[in-house]
């Protein structure tokens, strides 16, 4: 073989080899960011969430041109960072102070609306329940929403009358269609019946309570945390032939049948 194709072969050679090498590099280089990148997945979940666009100064109104969805690590994104299938209860309300850009918006962000869903307010594991109250013009502005109450509960047994305690401490969530507290001024509107915040088995004890007798509402302060005790009153125990105290050691509980079952 002459010099001259040995020298071209050589070449075309080590040409060939540059490129093998060239294309193996690239490829253990990508390989080795996609493993990296895998692994920061891993260890950093994301979470899209709903962010500010730019900076958004309190009393704006909400639009679709101020936010952004972005993905960021879920363990650095707030607990209560807006999603993006949440946007449809954000547009449009007023911020009740300013975002940063790029920082993501709470549903604290927002001033609360008249208009807001009952289902908005109520928290996991909750569920709403609606109780008729008697002489709704006469207690118009006394309860308002956010206000606590006791619940008694007033029925018939073997023939008496009897008032025991139902529920304690139970949040009001709406005083008739009212979802925000009244004014110190406002006239004061009256309503027919309070929807309180329950768990589902306190839903389905004042559902039965409501079938067996009649529930009354009383009260509570907003310090107050004291559970009441167990006790029942009767017309002996009112009128004083009775002991209270002798009711209290012998109250049965009322007993709560679903589906057949106590």
């Amino acid at each position: 073989m002459s010099p001259l194709k040995r020298g071209a072969l050589l070449a075309l050679g080590a040409l060939g080899a540059g490129v093998a090498g060239v294309w193996f590099g690239d490829r253990h280089l990508a390989q080795r960011a996609m493993a990296l990148e895998e692994a920061f997945r891993e260890e950093h979940e994301t979470r899209q969430v709903i962010v500010a666009a730019r900076d958004l100064r309190e009393g704006e109104e909400l639009v679709e041109a101020d936010v952004a969805l972005r993905d960021m690590p879920a363990t650095y994104v707030h607990d209560k960072a807006v999603g993006g299938a949440a946007w449809s209860h954000l547009a449009g309300r007023r911020l009740r102070t300013g975002i940063a850009a790029g920082k993501a918006v709470l549903a604290s962000h927002v001033r609360e609306t008249a208009e807001a869903r009952l289902a908005e307010r109520l928290s996991p594991g909750d569920r709403a329940i609606t109780i008729p109250v008697s002489g709704g013009g006469d207690i118009a502005g006394l309860l308002n929403p956010g206000d606590r109450l006791d619940l008694m509960l007033t029925y018939r047994s073997n023939g008496e009358r009897e008032t025991v305690p139902l529920m304690s401490d139970v949040p009001i969530l709406a005083t008739g269609a009212q979802f925000t507290p009244s004014a110190p001024n406002a006239a004061h509107r009256g309503y027919d019946d309070l929807t309180v915040a329950v768990s589902p088995v306190e839903a389905a004890r004042i559902t039965h309570a409501l079938a067996i007798g009649e529930i009354r509402v009383v009260l509570r302060a907003d310090s107050d945390d004291v559970s009441f005790e167990d006790y029942r009153i009767t017309a002996q125990a009112l009128t004083g032939a009775g002991n209270i105290e002798d009711d209290l050691e012998h109250h049965q509980p009322v007993e709560l049948i679903i589906g057949g079952r106590q």
